[in-house]
């Protein structure tokens, strides 16, 4: 129609009536369209406001990749060296003698940073050894006979004259074959989804958000990060995961042995073993565990077992050291706790890292 050229009344209405024609005819995409315009901006306002009001750091276990040779965390740096460890770079020539700390993110320093951990620590207070770290986040301890290959074949490359093995209570899994056969839904669908999803992490504050309340909500149901029970927490109930366990330490200590390399398994406590504040909070926050876990039943059914080649230390009683005893240690005062999106009795801090080298430099300094 030309312009200028009024709209006779019949016209308007043939209009009208296609349009209600087209709408009855899409109903329910127009519906669709409406609703998920409605949730687009449900979602805006709520990235928005979490964006302000999130109590934590949603990057604080990832991290900001400054180049393949240093992540920046909200705790401090991570560096690598030449080798791919996180660590300083390596001298071939020191003269000195080499130890090789192993462990999992604990070790690589998730929680303290370069220059605070206990490897860091330790190195400081004793310069007549080179002490080295081959931490590695995301590491399941002596998971399999591939892990003990990786760890024999470091301490030979590097000419390593002995591994500490920092065991983390939830290196405690059963063998390898048997996992495979006992995996839960839970992990199936984690490993199905996350790599897929999981980049939304540190992207987005409501997706971080609801991560983490679903992450929770399965650490209240017994189960760990890997998405299977967490078996630490039980330890007479799982006493068979954890005699596989050290069944797999020991045959990695005889392959050491044969090769004139000792083996030293240090073990990290949880945080609600060593304060009876961080017990009563994740009771509230409705984490379950057996009475016997904060008898430290754990540790002594591993160090009962282990062979007498191998020299093992629990390390919760560097919390009992002096002033410091379980009624008076605070939540979060020597481990991460809340800082990041996961309640974390794993990893300690600073002060805790802190504590645990000067541990073990006075008590067990055969260890090192």
């Amino acid at each position: 129609m030309s312009p200028g050229v009024p709209v006779s009344p019949g016209d308007a209405s043939r209009a009208r009536a296609r349009a209600r024609a087209l709408i009855e005819r899409h109903q329910r995409l127009i519906l669709a369209l409406w609703t998920l315009l409605l949730l687009c901006l449900l979602a805006g306002v709520a990235e928005a406001l979490l964006r302000h009001t999130l109590p934590y750091r949603i990057d604080y276990y990832t991290g900001t990749f400054v180049s393949k040779r240093l992540i920046r965390y909200p705790f401090g740096d991570m560096p690598f060296n030449a080798y791919g460890y996180p660590d300083r770079d390596w001298a071939d020539d020191d003269p000195r003698p080499r130890v090789g700390f192993w462990g999992d993110s604990i070790t690589s320093g998730v929680g303290a940073g370069f220059g605070y951990r206990f490897t860091d620590i330790i190195g400081r207070s004793r310069p007549d050894r080179d002490y080295r770290n081959f931490g590695g986040v995301g590491e399941d301890g002596i998971a399999d006979t591939a892990a003990a290959d990786k760890v024999m074949e470091a301490a030979k490359r590097y000419r390593l004259q002995k591994v500490v093995y920092a065991m983390d209570l939830n290196d405690l899994l059963p063998d390898r074959e048997i996992r495979a056969q006992t995996h839960s839904a839970l992990y199936r669908v984690k490993r199905a989804v996350a790599p897929y999803v999981d980049r939304l992490r540190t992207r987005s504050y409501l997706y971080n958000y609801a991560r983490t309340k679903v992450t929770t909500a399965a650490a209240r149901l017994g189960y760990g990060y890997h998405g299977d029970e967490s078996y630490e927490l039980h330890p007479v109930r799982n006493a068979a995961v954890i005699t596989q366990t050290v069944d797999r330490i020991n045959a990695l200590a005889a392959r050491l042995d044969k090769d004139g390399i000792q083996l030293c398994v240090a073990i990290f406590p949880f945080e609600m073993q060593v304060s009876a504040d961080a017990a009563a909070r994740y009771r509230r926050d409705g984490i379950h565990w057996s009475d016997e876990l904060l008898r430290g039943e754990p540790q002594k059914m591993i160090l009962a077992a282990l062979s007498k080649s191998v020299t093992g230390v629990d390390l919760a009683p560097a919390f009992r050291q002096d002033s410091l005893d379980p009624a008076s240690i605070k939540v979060g005062q020597y481990f991460v706790f809340d800082r990041g999106d996961a309640l974390d009795w794993i990893h300690p801090n600073r002060s805790g890292h802190r504590v645990i080298a000067q541990y073990l430099l006075t008590q067990a300094p055969s260890c090192l």
